[in-house]
């Protein structure tokens, strides 16, 4: 399941960079079912784990933030393509933080958790309290985020058995 995450969010950011002269509400779109999609694996996921990790509750948590964001996304794109910046600044600090505490929660793979985490609060904070910067730029900020986390998701996927 994560593997199949982690390949949806880089094609999610191929997607994103191959086209950024698209209109903003285009990107609403794709990255709104991409978020409903990878929320839902977030969910199936924290729920396989349940007897096995102790940090399954985060999964699931951020599988259920991933769907709400999406559903947000696609609901109302007009407002979303304005207020788009903060959104994915906020969903990138939130994952970025969980990233960073599961880093030393010893469950594997510490170091690349740790570095994914840190990079993507860095991106989401720039977004967040810049959104001049970010909404200008958001099509390549959003691609860095869906590939930081696309990557991180395929080579964690597999140190898992």
């Amino acid at each position: 399941m994560l593997l199949i995450k982690g390949i949806i969010m880089i094609l999610l950011s191929i997607l994103v960079f191959a086209s950024p002269g698209d209109a903003l509400l285009t990107y609403v779109l794709y990255i709104g079912i991409g978020l409903i999609v990878t929320g839902i694996v977030s969910i199936v996921q924290g729920f396989q784990a349940k007897g096995l990790d102790d940090q399954w509750g985060w999964t699931v948590l951020g599988g259920v933030l991933d769907i709400v964001l999406g559903f947000i996304l696609i609901a109302n794109p007009v407002l979303t393509a304005a207020i788009l910046p903060f959104v994915f600044g906020f969903w990138a600090v939130f994952f970025g933080f969980s990233l960073f505490i599961s880093a030393f929660a010893g469950t594997g793979g510490g170091v690349l958790k740790f570095l994914a985490g840190i990079l993507t609060v860095i991106v989401g904070f720039g977004i967040m309290f810049n959104p001049v910067l970010g909404g200008l730029t958001l099509a390549v900020w959003v691609g860095v985020i869906l590939l930081i986390v696309g990557i991180y998701s395929v080579i964690a996927s597999f140190s898992l058995r």
